[in-house]
């Protein structure tokens, strides 16, 4: 057990660390740096992120990759970096699926009123997401848990991320809207937004699901923070680079 901790709890120190780096940077910094830091970001989770974790080469999954999708999951990014003290509660769940979902087919912050199978497989059997009807109750105590707890924000931004996409609450859309409202609890939290944006996150991010599916918490709270470190290190490189030319 003590094993397991030390495990679970080695990148905390790090990321606080980082963190203190970062805002050191960015403290008095001009705007090339602000921008370049701001740009990168938004670059990352618009662009590289959903091309890392669900491209396939395959024509029926153009229309949820194309550049209308990439300028949504970026015009929603702008909204939380424009709104960092906004309460986070339904309608505001919402309104981020609303933006994702702009000009496609799917109809944005619009519960679903289906059953839905979810594509995590646990004990050999597909995930089943909540019944449609109780999709507003659940996403209320999600909201409210949120809200209401003294966990640290990173620990509450993980949480949320996978209740929301345990949830299901939309037709579509539902990781990337949780990966976004995510961010928005980190960015209030006082850290910067996480990108998965390596190869290797294709199947760890799913792994890391099934695991806390599976029961194993300390799993994907690992994975998560590793990722949030390896972000750190990586704004840290583009904030030391930048130079006013």
């Amino acid at each position: 057990m003590v094993h397991s901790m030390t495990k679970t709890q080695k990148f905390e120190s790090p990321i606080e660390q980082n963190r203190m780096v970062i805002t050191k940077l960015l403290s008095g910094a001009g705007t090339v740096k602000r921008l370049n830091n701001v740009n990168w970001l938004r670059h990352e989770i618009s662009y590289t992120e959903p091309r890392t974790l669900f491209y396939v080469p395959n024509k029926n999954q153009q229309p949820y990759l194309d550049y209308n999708s990439m300028k949504n999951i970026g015009d929603a990014y702008d909204y939380i970096i424009h709104n960092p003290k906004s309460p986070i509660d339904a309608t505001e769940v919402c309104r981020i699926h609303s933006m994702m979902c702009a000009g496609t087919k799917i109809h944005g912050g619009v519960f679903r009123s289906t059953p839905k199978v979810i594509e995590i497989t646990v004990n050999g059997q597909r995930m089943h997401a909540p019944e449609y009807h109780e999709i507003p109750s659940r996403l209320n105590e999600i909201i409210f848990n949120l809200n209401n707890t003294f966990d640290s924000a990173p620990i509450r931004a993980f949480k949320v991320h996978y209740e929301l996409i345990m949830l299901q609450p939309f037709d579509d859309f539902n990781k990337r809207m949780a990966r976004m409202v995510m961010n928005w609890v980190l960015i209030q939290g006082g850290y910067r937004p996480i990108v998965f944006n390596h190869p290797s996150d294709k199947q760890k991010y799913k792994d890391a699901i099934t695991a806390y599916a599976n029961g194993n918490y300390k799993a994907y709270m690992s994975y998560m923070k590793s990722c949030m470190l390896r972000t750190q290190k990586e704004i840290i490189q583009v904030l030391t680079k930048s130079k006013i030319l």
